[in-house]
């Protein structure tokens, strides 16, 4: 599943569990599903933040050095 995917199931989680529709069971078991999408979002966020990062210390670097970008 991709980023956007992810954030749709969520979405998709969130509104049954609004809606009160499902058993308690049901609810635990959406809950604890949301929870493991939302851990995996955080990871791809911190990934992306490291990558971002390191791009930022090499363009600074480049500066640093008088080069043009």
């Amino acid at each position: 599943m991709n980023i956007d995917e992810k954030l749709k199931k969520l979405q998709e989680i969130a509104e049954k569990l609004d809606k009160n529709e499902v058993t308690l069971e049901e609810s635990i078991k959406l809950f604890e599903e949301g929870n493991e999408i939302v851990k995996e979002l955080y990871s791809e966020l911190n990934k992306a933040k490291g990558k971002v990062t390191i791009l930022k210390q090499d363009l600074d670097k480049f500066k640093e050095e008088g080069l043009e970008v």
